[in-house]
């Protein structure tokens, strides 16, 4: 069961590329959370005491938006971390983590976090090298934002929901198993709800997505694919 679980995070923001020995070292000294759907991790302003992995179901990552609405920021599918950069710097939790629907965790408590770093001087060496390909993401993500058109922008996104959430049906398009609005959708690239409307709409003509009882089908991935990469 150890190494199932190990196998499948190490694709996973932090584990990716980390040396199997040591992931699966790092994963036996994990606790097991479960969340339901609706339940909240933790709020925005929340002191950071640990860092969490999800094995199971989904999550996403909100704040408050001065005009009090909320904005959705990103969504969180088996695989990823959550919480690890306030491992290092102190500051409190910058967003609102809520289960999409029931989900299951690997949660290490700030101190668990630096024994095993302490302990593993190679967890140090792997960290700086996630720290540096979040950097590099972070700078694709601004410049997509800078350069590409808002269909390239919306592209990205849906592909990266379609892996996080998708199912493969039998003609072989994903059915993104989670119900976002076109708000939410905008507001994760910071663009408009009319803007947004006007590029799925579009979509739907040329039968590139569809939306069946509140869900988005992707029909042809590739066309998102070359749009979402200018």
């Amino acid at each position: 069961m150890l190494e199932t679980i190990t196998g499948m995070l190490r694709d996973g923001s932090v584990l990716r590329g980390m040396d199997k020995a040591l992931s699966a070292a790092l994963v036996a000294q994990g606790m097991s959370l479960v969340l339901e759907e609706g339940q909240t991790l933790f709020l925005e302003g929340d002191e950071a005491t640990g860092f969490y992995i999800v094995k199971s179901g989904g999550l996403k990552a909100t704040r408050l938006s001065s005009e009090g609405g909320e904005q959705l920021l990103a969504v969180f599918s088996p695989g990823d971390s959550i919480g690890e950069m306030g491992m290092f710097d102190n500051e409190p939790r910058s967003a609102t983590i809520t289960a999409l629907r029931a989900s299951s965790l690997l949660y290490w408590s700030r101190s668990a976090f630096f024994d095993f770093a302490d302990e593993n001087g190679a967890f140090y060496r792997h960290l700086l090298a996630v720290m540096a390909r979040r950097l590099r993401d972070t700078n694709d993500a601004l410049a997509a934002r800078d350069f590409l058109p808002l269909a390239g922008q919306l592209a990205r996104i849906m592909l990266r929901l379609g892996a996080g959430f998708g199912i493969t049906t039998p003609d072989g398009s994903i059915r993104i198993v989670h119900k976002l609005t076109q708000a939410e959708l905008a507001a994760m690239i910071g663009a408009s709800r009319e803007n947004v409307s006007r590029v799925l709409n579009d979509w739907k003509r040329k039968g590139i997505i569809a939306r069946e009882d509140g869900l988005y089908r992707l029909i042809e991935c590739g066309a998102l694919q070359e749009l979402s990469e200018g």
